[in-house]
């Protein structure tokens, strides 16, 4: 976490996330110089306007001369609209170019995170992800259109000013310079506390909307078990620590900006005091002493904005902290580099043991072996956190790290790209997931492999197709987040659905079944005895009911396999898988 951190390492790392941000914004380089040509003539007609006014009082005005006055108005006319069109030409190509580099930077965090495995997600919450790709993104966008690049001109302003000052009257710009060194200490101060304050934010922010997501997601085991109380009351303490981060950084930023608008009314006393006496003794003139004024005001008036900018740049780089953070998370699967040529269908895992990273010493699964062909049924049995869903993941390269060897065919699962594996395999699982799209699309995933009768059959296999025929539209009906129209039963038959159109040779079945009724899972069961005669498939399943007719049982019990053989065997043997099947039955 950044606030453990010291300010050298931050800034350090700040300047390398910076680095890379500028990766991104090369890419748009050419409009990005000619943006930034735009900031020399911006701060060359701000200082000549106050330039123009001292012109106009000492040359024109004192004197009487008329018709300079008259030309010095339309050039001081022709600054203002010089300034109006350059700044809004300035605007819509940074903010363009913003937009353009956060659309850049969430594509590509968006597949960078979609390619992680599934460890990642296993200990970070979907609503810091979405954070990520976000409001963290966002933040970006503002920093860039409203803080990092217009803090150049401002910048460059205030040099510019300065060096004007400077020609028009040394002594009233060195009493002007006199304030710069307590200002640089001051502004580094609030720049410490804002970028805690902002890390907070961003913290707390992703916390939030992970709990948010988790609480709503289990909104009815909350209801049920009246734990509304007790959620709102966690909620309560995110969102005040939310809220005193929040008001932290605004009282940091008030009092910065307050602080500069003070020294600026100060300032500006001073010198007309310091400068009238000045004017009485001759040494400058009133148009010295105006122009002078001015320049301080708008010498103020950057310092003002960079205030603002500053804390919206402290925001940004929280904001980077936590993307390209999560950038640099290489936590993937490792891809080997072999093709699948033909698969047989034959599948074996020999001696495997696993553990999950940082529990080394519990492993998952100890020495794990058995072997497949083609069409052959896999039944793995056991108590819940035996180990059996964990096998259908190593089998998918949902995970790696194992020890022994799996392998397809003669080819170890280790040297084979991740593709080629995945393109073999069909899953269903207990947890439904459907997409907000029509049910065609739910069945086939977009692929255009898979023809419209090969989907139409396959519903029809799992007793799902009079059903879809019967909604709007049939097939092209559009499912919604909180659909109502399909009941939890229903949803699982048309993953079924999916996994039998798909022309994988593997199906894994992980307790897939078990939203289902007991009328359609034995019509899923009767579509599937014709698919597995020509597909190799792994069933997790605790209703030993429906295992009964696979070629061999696999009994589990803490990550071990205790038993194996088919179902007559087994309870010929009346050990470990009797005594379960025999609880079943008995009604235990």
């Amino acid at each position: 976490m950044a606030l453990s951190k010291t300010g050298g390492s931050i800034m350090k790392q700040d300047k390398r996330y910076l680095i890379e941000y500028w990766q991104y914004l090369k890419k748009h380089r050419l409009l990005l110089g000619l943006a930034l040509l735009l900031i020399p003539l911006l701060s060359f007609f701000n200082l000549a306007q106050p330039y123009l006014i001292k012109k106009a009082i000492d040359d024109a005005i004192i004197v009487g001369d008329m018709a300079l006055l008259q030309v010095i108005t339309m050039l001081f006319a022709g600054c203002v609209l010089f300034d109006f069109l350059s700044r809004s030409i300035q605007v819509f190509l940074f903010q363009y170019i913003g937009q353009k580099t956060v659309q850049d930077i969430r594509a590509d965090l968006f597949q960078h995170v979609l390619n992680l495995s599934a460890r990642y997600y296993d200990k970070t919450p979907l609503g810091v992800v979405t954070s990520r790709l976000t409001s963290d993104i966002e933040s970006l966008n503002e920093s860039f259109a409203s803080g990092l690049v217009t803090l150049l001109a401002d910048l460059l302003t205030l040099i510019g000013i300065v060096i004007v000052m400077f020609l028009l009257s040394p002594k009233l710009t060195f009493i002007t310079i006199l304030i710069l060194p307590p200002m640089v200490l001051v502004v580094n101060f609030f720049r410490i506390k804002l970028r805690a304050a902002f890390d907070m934010i961003r913290l707390t922010l992703g916390k939030m909307n992970g709990y948010i997501q988790e609480q709503f997601q289990g909104i009815a085991v909350l209801q049920l078990f009246q734990q509304e109380s007790r959620s709102i009351q966690r909620f309560k303490v995110l969102n005040r620590t939310y809220k005193h981060a929040t008001l932290s950084s605004v009282t940091y930023d008030a009092m910065l900006y307050s602080l500069i608008d003070s020294l600026n009314s100060i300032l500006i006393a001073l010198i007309i005091w310091y400068g009238w006496g000045q004017y009485v003794g001759n040494m400058v003139t009133l148009g010295v002493l105006v122009a002078f004024v001015d320049y301080i005001h708008r010498f103020f008036t950057p310092l003002k904005e960079i205030s603002t900018k500053f804390a919206i740049l402290q925001h940004a780089l929280a904001s980077l902290d936590k993307i390209f953070s999560t950038f640099d998370i290489k936590d993937y699967i490792y891809s080997g580099d072999q093709k699948i040529q033909s698969f047989e269908g034959n599948i074996m895992f020999k001696s495997v043991s696993f553990a999950y990273k940082g529990f080394e010493d519990k492993p998952v699964l100890s020495d794990v072996s058995f072997s497949l062909k083609k069409g052959q049924l896999l039944a793995l049995v056991g108590p819940t956190g035996s180990g059996k869903t964990t096998v259908l993941r190593l089998l998918s390269k949902l995970y790696d790290g194992y020890t022994g060897q799996i392998t397809l065919d003669s080819y170890d699962l280790t040297t084979l790209q991740l593709p080629a594996v995945r393109k073999l395999i069909a899953v269903v699982n207990q947890e439904i997931t459907l997409f907000s799209q029509s049910i065609a699309f739910n069945i086939t995933l977009g692929n255009k492999a898979i023809s419209t009768a090969k989907m139409i059959e396959a519903a029809k296999q799992v007793s799902i197709h009079d059903f879809i025929m019967s909604l709007p539209g049939g097939y092209d009906y559009c499912l919604e987040r909180g659909d109502q129209s399909l009941s939890a039963g229903q949803s699982q038959l048309i993953s079924f659905a999916r996994a039998l159109a798909s022309d994988s040779p593997i199906l894994l079945l992980d307790e897939a079944t078990a939203a289902v009724d007991s009328v359609a899972e034995a019509a899923i069961q009767k579509g599937l005895d014709v698919l597995l005669a020509q597909k190799t498939a792994i069933v997790v399943a605790h209703r030993l009911s429906t295992v009964q007719h696979a070629d061999l049982i696999l009994a589990f019990n803490e990550g071990k396999v205790i038993e194996c053989g088919n179902h007559k065997a087994l309870i010929q043997r009346d050990g470990f898988y009797a005594k379960l099947f025999n609880m079943q039955f008995a009604g235990i």
